[in-house]
């Protein structure tokens, strides 16, 4: 029968067990030959058996997939070599069987033509599962039961290296630990960009990528924490580990409140030309379709262009069209400062009345911190006198140092809106009494934000005209303020004339009046 033999072991099996893959080869070599087999190929692996992913394995169905007219057999010493996993097991073994090849052991044989044999090869099978599933049971909870009490079983950080605190697992600071500090003191006083950051550490020796960076800068192990796990009913949660920390409580909490506020602040990318900023606020006046804009090149100079996709012939010059924008829509927008400085005053007041609401807010939440600061105090005194175990202590004090970060940040929130509310009050203002100038001044970004902050909806465009369909409510009143003060006077003015509401109308009696 010609034959394919494999063989696998895991490193711990061979530590362990006294498994080797040399010795799996001489046992299927020497029954092969006693039982006249041919060997056509021989596989193995030194891989987990908890699946099919396995390189040598992976080989082995290539082969036989390409060669099964000429293949018997596959042999195994015993099937937990084959498998420890029963649902893949099986499947393997049908889908051999429907390309007529036939997979056995060599010290647990059986004859695949009785159908009783299938309770045993399910036995054979389930055994080893059963094992790996215990195996790796233990494994959790030992780690489980490592981190509860602060030890660190992972790969280390980024500035951690590994060292042992009374035999236990842990983190030590190493040589990049400066570097760590440095970040995170530059990243809390949010100046500049995180990639910027991030490439000009690159040059002083920080390895690792945009990603890594980032994950770096959300990690609490900096603060000296581990995470335990989720186990069962148990939500994952941080407490105090063995190992020091590199970044200090409060510089920890102020970057991840500035992370939060930029995250918050994202825009998706967007293609700037700032040679034609009007291109997404215009239509075209002949057909309704929207303009777009674009500049070529010829004749020695760059040349822009306002037109329409939609086939028709509008297609206004850069300059041109901004011309039209500016004398027939900017330059008419026009504050009245009465208005305006009345609405600034009331602006201000809610401001105000929102501080004062900010200022309780800002007392409830310190109240807040020391209350919870006060219970983690409690717990642990509890474990000092064994009022609790240490199970029950890393439980409450994750959910304990959880809170108490949350409240940390949402105190830092509500301070800093506390202190910025009424700071660019006046410089807005001053922006919005003259719009045209605010806008001719300003740089791409500024001038986009002024359009959109200005219509609503597209303008419409032609060679010789731009007109508005609708505009920012607010800004309409504010412009149109005095029409409404002279049509509220002359109502006035109707009302007041002395004359009689009750007067007869023309046509009943001769004129009196």
């Amino acid at each position: 029968m010609n034959t394919v033999i494999y063989t696998r072991v895991s490193t711990d099996e061979q530590a362990d067990k006294g498994f080797s893959l040399r010795h799996q080869k001489e046992m299927l070599e020497g029954f092969c030959d006693f039982k006249g087999y041919k060997i056509l190929k021989h596989y193995e692996d030194d891989y987990s058996a908890k699946n099919f992913n396995r390189p040598d394995w992976v080989k082995l169905e290539a082969y036989v997939r390409a060669n099964r007219r000429n293949i018997d057999q596959i042999l195994i010493l015993k099937w937990d070599r084959f498998s420890r996993n029963i649902e893949e097991a099986l499947g393997k073994i049908r889908k051999f069987r429907d390309w007529g090849i036939e997979i056995n052991s060599v010290e647990q044989p059986l004859d695949m033509s009785n159908p009783d044999n299938k309770i045993m090869l399910t036995l054979y099978l389930a055994i080893p599962e059963v094992e790996n599933d215990k195996i790796s049971q233990r494994t959790k909870d030992g780690i489980l039961r490592a981190k509860k009490e602060g030890a660190y079983t992972a790969k280390p950080p980024f500035g951690y290296k590994r060292c042992r605190i009374n035999k236990v697992a842990s983190l030590e600071p190493n040589e990049n630990a400066w570097m760590v500090k440095e970040i995170f003191e530059a990243v809390s006083q949010n100046i500049g960009s995180l990639e910027q950051l991030r490439k000009n550490y690159k040059t002083k020796g920080y390895p690792n990528c945009k990603q890594s960076f980032y994950n770096m800068l959300r990690s609490r192990t900096y603060t000296g924490e581990v995470q335990v796990p989720e186990h069962r009913k148990d939500e994952a949660y941080w407490h105090k580990g063995l190992h020091d920390a590199i970044v200090d409580k409060n510089t920890f909490d102020k970057v991840q409140f500035i992370l939060e506020n930029r995250k918050r602040k994202a825009k998706f990318p967007s293609i700037k030309n700032e040679a034609v900023p009007l291109r997404s606020f215009l239509k075209c006046q002949v057909c309704y379709e929207n303009l777009t804009g674009s500049v070529s090149k010829g004749n020695g100079g760059s040349y822009g262009y306002y037109h329409c996709k939609n086939g028709c012939k509008n297609r206004i010059p850069v300059v041109k069209a901004h011309q039209l924008f500016e004398e027939q829509v900017l330059d008419k927008i026009v504050v009245n400062q009465n208005v305006l400085l009345l609405y600034k005053d009331i602006v201000k007041d809610t401001l105000n009345k929102r501080k004062g609401n900010h200022l309780g807010v800002v007392s409830d939440l310190e109240k807040e911190v020391e209350k919870t600061k006060r219970g983690l105090e409690s717990i642990e005194d509890k474990l000092v006198s064994n009022e609790i175990d240490s199970v029950v202590f890393g439980r409450l004090s994750g959910r304990y140092g959880q809170k108490l970060e949350d409240l940390r940040v949402e105190l830092l929130v509500a301070k800093e809106n506390k202190e910025n509310s009424l700071k660019y009050v006046d410089k807005a203002f001053k922006s919005i009494s003259n719009f045209s100038k605010f806008y001719k001044k300003g740089n791409y970004d500024q001038k986009i934000a002024i359009l959109g902050l200005l219509f609503p909806e597209k303008m419409l465009m032609s060679k010789v005209e731009c007109r508005t369909i609708k505009q920012n409510i607010v800004v309409e009143l504010l412009t149109r303020c005095n029409k409404g003060l002279e049509s509220f006077e002359k109502e006035k003015a109707i009302k007041n004339d002395g004359l009689s509401n009750l007067a007869p109308p023309l046509g009943l009696e001769p004129k009196t009046l």
